[in-house]
């Protein structure tokens, strides 16, 4: 008998940490969460069975230790995969047959069993029924017939060998172009229609080649056009050297003849810089330094002549001033006589009022004076202010210098331009490199075409993308005749893909026949023996259907494991579609559990594996429910493990007789 002694789980659903131990041949878990019972069934599944895309968290962790006679087994499974130890040391779960890598799960290695096997017998949840399509095909049948020894010899020889032809020639891809065991029809099919492809892609590639006297044409004609784009290239680029040899000459001719007139001209060289730094000024600062000499000698003048004025004019007042100051003496002194008194009186009245106009005239006069001084004063500020922006700092010499630049300036301005085109000149003069370059691009004679020079840019330009296109639909071309070339290859490869495909689909039709054969043999085998089968089965399973339920219930198993059955109560016998629409759900529970168990016993090669049951007989009623779970607890816990989970707890109070005979475990809330 192979028990589940422990069961560990951590992080994973309601529960944090939770063991539980299973010492007693039948163990009844009681959680009335229904959430944590069906949690419980589903983490022992999930770690014997363990599916692809785990739903454990990272730290989610599930661990079994399963015993059996010899052998202690452990299971560590979590969100990275599984692990199985046997006795403390690692199993190896991963096996390579024929290149084909194997991967094991732990029911399949301690049960010896499939997981689907485990969930339609050993593993029952709440309302499940039996898959029997998913437990095994006639030949899967038949192989298990033999193996647990319904079978005789010649039967179990003859299986052995049609196994060992239908494995060589399916998986080592002699006659199948896929890893698969798909139907024969199908595969001479698959391979028929690799023949009509291969056909249909060789006439395609047929078109293709007839393009080669097209191709090679098209080659010719872009060769051509490709050779006179190079020789215009050559002409154009022979022109454009030989222009760049001859601008070369002339600047250089050029450069000759204005040195030398400049050599001639060398005298005035000295005032370039005084020249340059007066065109540099504003036009009205040039004005008034043309101007400034006229303007201040005039000013200058004015200032003179109303100095001297102002000087007259101060020496006659003064000599009118005593003339008066002597009438009037002579006046007072005469004034004995009044004849004379009056008449020195009338003589000093006018010398008086000439007096005041010379005073009057006098004041003008010195206003008019301070206001030219004043201008004075702004022009020699402004003319050395100006004066300041160039080399020479003394105003006499720099009027000097002035006069002389004035007096030469179409002579300097000529020295200047032509120093300035000598320099622009010089720059455009080619190098001894350049010029061996130009003149060995000359490749032509004659005179030069300088419409072409004048649209050489442009016209290189154009020469060289048609150029490039040329040479895109040269190597296009090109490539289009390698394309040619290679589906020549193909064709040939295709040829004798055909050929391949031709004998394979041969070999692969006569081993249909031969299949054919082999299976009328398994046929005969199989009717020969299947009594023999279906009675063992049929027998013990009525007898423990009859000995839940009460009655007298006859079960029958056809040869594809789905079953009939017949009912005291039912004139006819029931297929496995009509039980749930016919019986109650009690009694479906009871066949399909009796179904499970008897299943579960000639499946195993008799390995006495353990029963995991959520809720059985959750829809019988209480004599029912009593009869089944005496039958689980007395009679099978004495061959098999029994685990039942439930959260009915008024149910399990019903069986407060067998108290003695299974260990109840009642799981707290905490999780």
């Amino acid at each position: 008998m192979i028990k589940i002694k422990r069961v560990f789980i951590e992080n994973v659903g309601i529960y944090r940490l939770r063991e539980f131990i299973f010492e007693h041949p039948c163990c009844i878990i009681f959680d009335k969460n229904e959430a944590g019972k069906s949690l419980l069934a589903n983490s022992m599944l999930e770690a014997l069975y363990p599916l692809k895309g785990s739903h454990l968290l990272h730290n989610g962790t599930i661990k079994i230790e399963i015993e059996s006679e010899n052998d202690f087994y452990q299971i560590i499974r979590n969100y990275d995969g599984y692990k199985i130890f046997k006795n403390g040391n690692p199993v190896k779960i991963e096996t390579k047959n024929k290149g084909r890598i194997i991967r094991k799960l732990p029911g399949e290695i301690i049960f010896n069993l499939s997981r689907e096997i485990f969930i339609n017998t050993s593993f029952l949840t709440q309302k499940a029924g039996i898959n029997t399509k998913e437990l095994y095909s006639i030949t899967s049948f038949l192989e298990r017939a033999i193996d647990t020894g319904f079978q005789d010899t010649s039967a179990s020889v003859a299986l052995a060998k049609i196994k060992e032809a239908l494995h060589e020639s399916i998986h080592t891809g002699i006659l199948f172009p896929f890893a698969t065991k798909g139907k024969l029809d199908t595969a001479i099919k698959i391979w028929r229609e690799e023949i009509a492809k291969y056909e249909k892609e060789k006439s395609y590639f047929k078109n293709l080649t007839d393009l080669q006297a097209e191709l090679i044409e098209n080659y010719a004609e872009k060769m051509h056009e490709l050779e006179k784009i190079n020789n215009k290239l050559i002409e154009i680029d022979s022109n454009y050297a030989k222009w760049k040899i001859h601008r070369d000459n002339f600047y250089r001719k050029e450069i000759e003849k204005l040195e030398k007139r400049n050599q001639e001209l060398k005298e005035f060289k000295k005032f370039v810089d005084f020249y340059r730094d007066f065109e540099n000024l504003k036009s009205e600062e040039q004005q008034f330094i043309i101007l400034y000499e006229n303007e201040m000698q005039a000013l200058l003048q004015s200032l003179k002549s109303k100095q001297q004025r102002h000087s007259e004019i101060k020496n006659l007042s003064k000599k009118i001033y005593f003339l008066v100051l002597i009438i009037a003496l002579l006046s007072i002194i005469g004034g004995l006589t009044n004849k004379i008194f009056y008449s020195g009186i009338a003589l000093c009245i006018p010398l008086l009022f000439y007096q005041l106009k010379l005073y009057s005239e006098n004041k003008k006069l010195n206003n008019e004076i301070k206001e030219l001084q004043l201008k004075t004063q702004r022009l020699s500020e402004n003319i050395d202010q100006l004066i300041s922006k160039f080399f020479i700092n003394d105003r006499q010499e720099f009027f000097n210098v002035f006069k002389k630049m004035n007096m030469h300036r179409k002579e300097i301005k000529e020295f200047i331009e032509n120093a300035k085109k000598i320099e622009e000149f010089k720059k455009n003069l080619l190098s001894n490199e350049e010029i061996n370059f130009y003149e060995s691009r000359i490749l032509t004679d004659g005179e030069i075409n300088y419409e072409d020079i004048e649209k050489y840019e442009q016209k290189k330009e154009e020469l060289l993308r048609a150029k490039e296109d040329l040479k895109d639909k040269i190597h296009q071309l090109q490539r289009d005749y390698e394309k040619i070339i290679q589906y020549r290859k193909e064709i040939e490869e295709i040829d004798e893909k055909i050929e391949t495909l031709a004998k394979r689909l041969e070999t692969l039709e006569r081993f249909k026949k031969a299949l054919q054969k082999s299976f009328e043999v398994i046929e005969n085998i199989t009717k020969k023996h299947h009594a023999v089968w279906a009675e063992k089965l049929n027998i013990s399973a009525s007898e423990l259907l009859s000995k839940i339920t009460g009655k007298t219930v006859n079960i029958s198993f056809n040869k594809d494991l789905s079953f009939n059955i017949k009912v005291p109560e039912i004139e006819y016998a029931l297929s496995e579609k009509e039980i749930e629409s016919k019986l109650s759900g009690g009694m479906v529970e009871q066949i399909y559990l009796t179904v499970r168990v008897i299943l579960a016993q000639a499946l195993s090669n008799n390995i006495k594996i353990p029963l995991i049951l959520d809720e059985p007989f959750a829809h019988s009623d209480d004599e029912r429910f009593v009869k089944g779970m005496k039958y689980l607890i007395q009679d099978i816990a004495k061959s098999n493990q029994v685990i039942i989970l439930s959260c009915h707890q008024n149910r399990l109070n019903l069986l407060k007789e067998l108290e003695g005979d299974f260990k109840l475990i009642s799981v707290s809330t905490e999780a």
